[in-house]
């Protein structure tokens, strides 16, 4: 069963009657790799919100918005402003004036070095929660009617991740420096699941070679790691703290890929939610939003079949498609490989025979725009659209709802603790 969480108490939000805080701007995606020039502007301001990027959302005296990385909603700090334009600046704290009653102590020593890995560590978890439910809110606040539930918070704070990459320079495990392309060294990665990190830390001392390197974990235990070029400790590591298997360049020491859920296997380098119990609770929001079969459905952006096995127990007969097919065939379901608006043309064509009951899509960042136009044409009486970006999410919604579709209700998931990323489950009907 989900559990959800409330992190003030608020009720579930009707957007057309609620008010729209700062918490909705998002921050630009420009982030420059140098330090400011020593005559930069310096500015105080006091930090209003938490933009969709992670930033703090000020506003300097001429009243222009300003991002500030690793500021807390209520912080009064000092900032050097490191990139402006005539709508927006960029700022890095150099004092922190005032601390707001929202700012905590990370529990990690290297955020407080500078590592990118976390945006929010320095954030109550309350307000964190409040900080994701209200940039649902502002994103979706054009949707007339729709209902946004309180976040569902299906996990631990930390110690969740059993997916993770990592960088190594010089031989030094480690993730980028907030804003740059330094590696930061790694000794200890609280986000991570306690054995995961515990093999992280193996291999990095194990000499790995410099590049990306990728972990993960399954269920039961088992951990694949994966690095671009040919590594000397790889056969070394193998059945070690679960390590089952390592792919080397284009060598493989052990197994290659594991069962992540079951029936759904991956390797090192394959898509898999990065949190077990958060994926728990998608699939299991998902299901319940979608209800039980029997009809026809289609699932665009399928993967490996993260939610196709869970709409076969429920009765649908599935027409999965995504641009390859998943390592396992899925019983009861017929694959479509192609890109989606290719899949989408044959499968209107075929409609006449059976209609489209309902669509289920959960597409990349970028969200499904290839798709639009095929999903309208197979006119679902059901449309479920799980995502992982609000602001696209907000821009295909509006597009659905033009052709005849009303958003009904949302339900955010933060899947994803002390970052700025947060997951939402969309329902759409016909009209």
């Amino acid at each position: 069963m989900t559990r959800g969480r409330n992190p003030r108490d608020t009720r579930r939000s009707r957007i057309a009657r609620g008010s729209i805080s700062p918490h909705d701007v998002r921050r630009p995606d420009t982030v420059p790799d140098h330090a400011a020039e020593p005559d930069s502007e310096i500015v105080d301001v006091t930090v209003t919100a938490l933009a969709a990027g992670g930033d703090g959302v000020a506003r300097d005296d001429q009243g222009r918005v300003t991002f500030v990385a690793r500021a807390a909603p209520g912080d009064r700090v000092r900032v050097r402003v490191v990139q402006a334009t005539s709508s927006f600046a960029r700022a890095e704290i150099v004092e922190i004036l005032e601390p707001a009653s929202t700012r905590v102590e990370p529990p990690c020593k290297h955020f407080v070095e500078g590592c990118g890995g976390c945006a929010w560590q320095h954030v109550a978890r309350a307000e964190q929660l409040l900080a994701k439910q209200t940039i649902v809110v502002g994103a979706l606040r054009k949707l007339e009617g729709l209902v946004v539930h309180d976040i569902l918070d299906p996990g631990p704070p930390l110690g969740w991740r059993r997916r993770a990459r990592f960088h190594v320079a010089g031989g030094k495990l480690g993730l980028f420096v907030l804003g740059s392309h330094r590696v930061l060294p790694i000794e200890r990665c609280p986000q991570l699941e306690p054995e995961l990190d515990e093999a992280r830390a193996l291999i990095a001392r194990s000499t790995p070679p410099d590049g990306e390197l990728a972990l993960i974990r399954s269920r039961d235990g088992k951990i694949v790691v994966g690095v671009e070029r040919g590594w000397r400790g790889a056969e070394r590591v193998v059945g070690k703290l679960g390590i089952a298997g390592a792919v080397a360049g284009d060598r493989v020491f052990g197994e290659s890929v594991i069962e992540v859920e079951a029936e759904l296997v991956a390797g090192p380098w394959d898509f898999a939610q990065a949190s077990a119990l958060g994926n728990d609770a998608l699939i299991a929001t998902t299901r319940r939003v979608l209800g039980r079969g029997p009809g026809q459905l289609v699932e665009l952006y399928a993967g490996g079949g993260n939610l196709t096995r869970g709409l076969v127990a429920d009765g649908w007969d599935v027409i999965a498609t995504d641009a390859a097919a998943p390592a396992r065939t899925i019983p009861g379901v017929a694959f479509e490989v192609g890109l989606v608006q290719d899949v989408l043309v044959r499968i209107v064509a075929a409609r006449s025979s059976r209609p489209v009951d309902a669509v289920v899509l959960d597409p990349p960042r970028s969200g499904a725009l290839e798709a639009l136009d095929g999903i309208i044409d197979l006119a679902p009486q059901r449309i479920v659209y799980v995502s992982c970006d609000p602001a696209t999410l907000a821009r295909d919604a509006a597009r659905l709802v033009a052709a005849g579709y009303r958003a009904v209700e949302a339900w955010p998931i933060d899947l994803m603790p002390q970052t700025a990323h947060v997951e939402v489950v969309l329902q759409l009907v016909a009209k």
